[in-house]
């Protein structure tokens, strides 16, 4: 039995890195409860595909190739577009016109390939994340990777952002005292500022704001500014029920360091900062989810988050508590 009373919620999630999807590479992965495949075709787009080929269900991951501008069979050398839909079967006299596999809408932003969910298969309500820091000249060429399969929900993740009383008993961090958080549609924007000196491993610091968001339970990313520029990327992409893939990346401003001082020093920064994270993982993978839980006054705005989550649930029927 599922430790949590909801299943996969829509959204974007991330299913790979850019970086590790040259053209022509199908990548296998177990993802939604599903297995599928990932793929970039020769003129540089990215898809992804229910991995089983609905002729016979050979896995189009083990032994499928990319021809031009779709994926063809190990078995007996069908042909699908990123679509889904049969481009080619080499031996037939007529096309089969209505066969296709499963697909998932796919875009590519930021470094990362990212993969809509809806368990009924509808299109896409918004769009995954861009980050304009990824692609300046001043920062770092590309995420500092991180990964991790670990035993909870994108929900408990995500509520993460606004439960900053945890911060002094899992990170042994003072909750910054001026923050501000609001739900918006799709995405929740918070904000935290700290006023007095903050020590960090590039010296003492006033004024640092960290400015976070999450756009639907897949993903997170988080902007510091004032203790040296940084960008945290979050994706959480369910495995099944139980288990979830979490690729993590951190990028930098280049300040002013030689190549090779920034490469160190980020690499410190961005180790530390998955580190931190890691903190997490013990709570995460043991607790109980309790749908209506006992809160006091200095609990972050749980009952506020959790009415937002709801609407990334198909079908779902939710009780307002306090």
């Amino acid at each position: 039995m599922s430790r949590f009373p909801f299943g996969t919620p829509l959204g974007w999630y991330p299913v790979a890195w850019s970086s590790e999807l040259s053209a022509g590479t199908v990548l296998r992965r177990a993802y939604f409860g599903e297995e599928l495949v990932v793929f970039r075709v020769l003129d540089g787009t990215a898809s992804a595909l229910d991995a089983y080929c609905p002729h016979l269900g050979a896995h189009l991951g083990v032994g499928g190739t990319v021809e031009d501008d779709g994926i063809r069979c190990p078995f007996h050398g069908w042909k699908f577009g990123g679509d889904g839909r049969c481009r080619d079967v080499p031996y037939a006299k007529r096309q089969p016109p209505s066969v296709r596999a499963r697909a998932y809408p796919t875009r590519e932003s930021a470094g990362v390939v990212w993969a809509w969910y809806h368990p009924h298969g509808a299109a896409p309500t918004f769009d995954p994340p861009t980050i304009p820091e990824f692609a300046a000249e001043d920062w770092t060429a590309d995420w500092t990777q991180y990964e991790w399969t670990i035993r909870t929900h994108p929900q408990e993740i995500s509520e993460n952002s606004i439960d900053w009383p945890h911060l002094a008993e899992v990170h042994l961090m003072e909750p910054p005292p001026n923050r501000t958080v609001e739900f918006v549609e799709h995405e929740i924007q918070w904000q935290t500022v700290t006023s007095k000196n903050v020590t960090t491993m590039d010296g003492e610091h006033d004024d640092i704001v960290i400015t976070g968001r999450n756009p639907g339970l897949g993903c997170s990313y988080v902007r510091y500014t004032g203790m040296g520029d940084s960008v945290i990327l979050m994706g959480m992409t369910p495995v099944d029920d139980e288990m979830l893939h979490m690729r993590f990346g951190v990028i930098g401003k280049k300040s002013g360091r030689s190549d090779d001082e920034m490469a160190a020093f980020h690499q410190a920064y961005a180790d530390d900062m998955a580190a931190a994270v890691e903190q997490d993982f013990p709570i995460w993978e043991n607790k109980t989810y309790h749908a209506r839980p006992r809160l006091c006054d200095g609990d972050g705005p749980v009952a506020d988050y959790r009415d937002w989550a709801a609407q990334f649930y198909v079908g779902a029927e939710t009780e307002r508590w306090e």
